[in-house]
């Protein structure tokens, strides 16, 4: 029996996954400051909602004012949806200042208040923009394993679909523990490197690992239009001290 597959809403990406990804499966989009994770992850959210899917978008950057204004230049009016309760999007404050007394303190309920609103709101596709937040505020390794393999439970117990978008360090592809890597299904890898003639640079996407399903490995560049992003078909990319792309 052939999976049932969601589209992420992005041609090319679609296509090097054969389709889209394996509903019930959590994918994590991990990229530098700059590489487009949001309007990526607005992009599959838009898709979802004509698709017909019931979808959360929790965000600890962006509220709900900002999101629908941002996502409104491409041509993705989310109102309707709201409207109709088929899409919820949440923002969600990892750390706000609180008076005791005469002095200010940082608090947080974000770790407790997170899988508590996944759990509660049942919706077909789940996307996190960051989770990064979440796991900073972990106290150890240990901790924000736990509490992240915990996260993803809650959203695989709702027979849910996800997307976790990810920072990673400075000059790497990775973050910071690893641990959001070692924990979803799949996993696309953003990075950013410079042309041969090093007057610009290029935006490129690799799926790293996509569990239980086929999937393309090669590098493809992508790029920001006026209707999202785009990820270019039949791409070579050469990545190392400089990269450059060159159509087949």
């Amino acid at each position: 029996m052939a999976e049932d597959k969601i589209s992420m809403g992005i041609p090319g990406l679609d296509e090097m996954l054969y389709g889209g990804v394996n509903s019930g499966n959590i994918i994590g989009l991990v990229g530098p400051a700059g590489s487009g994770k949001t309007l990526m992850s607005l992009q599959f959210l838009y898709a979802s909602l004509k698709n017909g899917k019931k979808c959360l978008y929790i965000s600890s950057n962006h509220n709900e004012k900002e999101l629908k204004s941002k996502s409104i230049v491409y041509g993705w009016d989310f109102e309707p949806f709201l409207d109709n309760k088929q899409l919820v999007l949440k923002y969600m404050e990892p750390v706000h200042t609180e008076l005791r007394g005469e002095e200010f303190h940082l608090t947080s309920k974000y770790l407790d208040e997170l899988p508590i609103t996944v759990k509660n709101m049942k919706t077909d596709i789940v996307i996190i923009d960051p989770i990064t937040d979440f796991i900073t505020l972990c106290k150890s390794e240990v901790e924000s394993r736990s509490r992240l393999l915990n996260l993803f439970r809650l959203i695989k117990d709702n027979s849910s679909t996800a997307m976790i978008t990810a920072e990673s360090e400075i000059d790497s592809c990775s973050t910071r523990s690893g641990i959001v890597e070692y924990a979803v299904d799949g996993l696309f890898i953003l990075r950013r490197v410079q042309s041969s003639d090093l007057n610009e640079i290029l935006h490129v996407i690799q799926i790293a690992k996509m569990r239980w399903t086929k999937h393309l490995r090669e590098i493809r560049q992508y790029d920001f239009t006026e209707k999202g992003i785009d990820v270019y078909s039949k791409y070579n990319v050469l990545i190392g001290g400089s990269g450059d792309a060159r159509k087949k």
